[in-house]
């Protein structure tokens, strides 16, 4: 955190009365003094965030409600662009969107509203343990704010349209930007790899799937991203390798019907049969060959222990999701024991 920024805003904050009229005129004070400040983009958003804890309730409840009807701009314009693919109709859903899009960025593309700045990042998280794991994964050093809209979904639908009909460079950018706000999102990473994938750029495919599933908490997520990694290697001719990595995702997801599919494919262009690898042989030849045996272990430890605090502190909802969580992953009977003896919500 810069530490000129703490000093101004404690010496702001030091100033609040606790009166909310002479509060609000002392702030906006505030405002005009540091406006050509060289932090005054990241203090004027701070002093922001102080008109907003000293409105009075209602004032406050009007805000909320403006920023809400705000929210339901972004998700109605989402919607509408489904419904329009739904139809058959991309043109339509881009125009919607891509009408949307302008409105929130600047000429240079980027968010008016949420751009980070020197002390300040916004991040656009799913839900809480995304929260908790980012701040894990990638130590930020400056706080992390939460957006009152879903930019990463709308950035996310957008590449997604674009990518149906075509427009494989623009869809990458929006799908980049989807990932800036929220590098966890692992159907943006997915689809960003598609991009390369219908090009063969295997290079950059076989690092998104990489990262993909160093992040990837969701079961079918993780099976999804050995499947992936099972189609690199049949394109490099490794169906061995490949074949065991099909096997792997089935751990995950049993219900997908694409690995007995690869796995059938593998063995006519190979023509060899198919071994039946046991867990440690699969183990075994993943870490041989640089590639994540199992499920990011920090994700697990991170699960568990949300779960168990959550459920000491009588949350039943939470802890039933987090627990779950780690359970699909792991199928341990512990866990679903932990689960079992939740009391009912």
């Amino acid at each position: 955190m810069n530490e000129k920024y703490e000093e101004i805003m404690q010496e702001i904050t030091a100033g609040l009365t606790g009166d909310p009229q002479a509060d609000m005129e002392y702030l906006k004070s505030k405002s005009d003094e540091y406006k050509t400040h060289e932090l005054s983009k990241e203090i004027l958003r701070g002093v922001g965030r102080l008109m907003y804890e000293v409105l009075p309730p209602e004032k406050r409840s009007e805000w909320e409600k403006l920023m809400e009807n705000e929210s339901l701009g972004v998700n109605a314009a989402i919607e509408e662009a489904r419904f329009q693919m739904h139809k058959q109709n991309p043109e339509r859903a881009l125009e919607i969107l891509e009408s949307l899009i302008k409105k929130i960025e600047d000429e240079n593309g980027e968010l008016l509203s949420f751009r980070d700045d020197s002390v300040s990042e916004y991040r656009n998280f799913q839900n809480f343990f995304e929260d908790v794991l980012y701040k894990e994964m990638f130590k930020p050093e400056k706080t992390v704010r939460k957006m009152n809209d879903d930019y990463c979904y709308l950035y996310f639908i957008y590449g997604n349209i674009l990518f149906e009909v075509k427009n494989y460079d623009a869809a990458r950018v929006a799908l980049n930007k989807a990932l800036r706000l929220n590098p966890l999102f692992s159907e943006a990473i997915f689809e960003l790899a598609e991009t390369y994938k219908i090009n063969s750029e295997w290079d950059d495919y076989l690092t998104l799937t990489k990262r993909c599933l160093s992040v990837a908490y969701r079961a079918h997520d993780v099976a999804r991203c050995y499947r992936n990694y099972g189609y690199y290697y049949i394109e490099q001719k490794e169906y061995e390798l490949a074949a065991a990595l099909y096997f792997k995702s089935m751990q995950f997801d049993n219900q997908s019907q694409m690995p007995q599919s690869q796995l059938f494919y593998i063995q006519q262009v190979s023509g060899k049969q198919i071994p039946q690898f046991s867990y440690d042989e699969v183990k075994k030849l993943l870490e041989s060959n640089g590639i994540q045996p199992e499920v990011n272990p920090l994700i697990l430890s991170i699960a568990y222990g949300l779960g168990k605090m959550t459920a000491e502190e009588g949350n039943v909802e939470a802890a039933q999701f987090f627990l779950s969580i780690l359970y699909d992953l792991t199928h341990d009977e512990e866990i679903k024991e932990m689960m079992d003896n939740l009391p009912s919500a």
